[in-house]
């Protein structure tokens, strides 16, 4: 399947060559005094070939590896998977291969992801990254406790944010907090899928609100969390069920992880 989509390629490149090749003839019969350098029709080195075979193939592993990780992730939850580890696991180096004019087996780089990831592996490993993006968000340690009080279940989440330079008194996220505040809101957005919080589910996947502007103590409401945002910290207060689903998430996914954080 993929290995058949390199030879494709290669046999592109072979057509391609003889075709400029062909054109660069017809040129030098019409120009027959003019030296090589001054020649329209400019052929590809050998090098040029190579190379973008070799970028042909990477990209396509990566393509292999996104599938994956779209195919294998659990409903309403995202993968992530490492291309270079899992090409080293299943023993295949893609310059190697190439050096010896053979075609990497991409083919087999897709059984072992299907072997790895399909079913409960895919899941797990989905979870356990959404139970990471979660434990470092909120800043979690052994110690940490979820604040019960008498509306819900309340965490404190670092969020630093900056003033807005055109909007007096508006501020938005800043650039060194974004992503781990996004990664944790996709995080929780995973726990609510699995939980079957669907609409919240929904509401924290679109992610919209992350890049708005705010004022300091500005609310934002979801089924089942409320969100103040501070200038340094956003304060999430969860529902009693969304907030012992989010606890049991970590207690089953995130334990070890957690355990490393002194």
């Amino acid at each position: 399947m993929f290995n058949e989509l390199i030879e494709q390629f290669k046999a592109a490149q072979v057509a391609a060559a003889d075709a400029y090749h062909a054109v660069s003839r017809a040129e030098r019969l019409l120009f027959p005094n003019v030296e090589s350098y001054l020649h329209a029709t400019k052929t590809r080195s050998s090098y040029k070939t190579e190379r973008e075979l070799s970028s042909f193939c990477r990209d396509l592993a990566a393509a292999i590896v996104r599938r994956a990780c779209r195919n294998f992730a659990p409903p309403g939850g995202s993968l992530s998977i490492a291309r270079e580890d899992e090409l080293e696991e299943c023993g295949i180096d893609l310059h190697e291969a190439l050096e010896k004019g053979e075609v990497p087996d991409l083919d087999a780089l897709w059984r072992h992801l299907e072997r790895k990831f399909s079913g409960e592996g895919g899941a797990t490993l989905a979870y356990e990254q959404a139970a990471r993006s979660i434990i470092d968000g909120f800043y979690l340690k052994p110690s940490s406790e979820m604040k019960r009080t008498s509306s819900g279940v309340v965490i404190d989440m670092s969020a630093q944010s900056e003033e807005c330079w055109n909007r007096k008194g508006q501020r938005t996220l800043s650039v060194y907090a974004r992503d781990r505040v996004s990664a944790c809101f996709r995080g929780l957005a995973t726990v609510a899928r699995k939980a079957s919080f669907d609409e919240l589910a929904s509401q924290l996947a679109d992610g919209r609100f992350l890049g708005e502007e705010y004022s300091s103590r500005a609310k934002l409401s979801f089924s089942g969390l409320d969100v103040t945002r501070f200038n340094d910290k956003w304060q999430c207060r969860f529902s009693f069920a969304v907030g012992d689903a989010l606890s049991l998430f970590i207690s089953e996914f995130g334990a070890a992880y957690l355990s490393t954080r002194g």
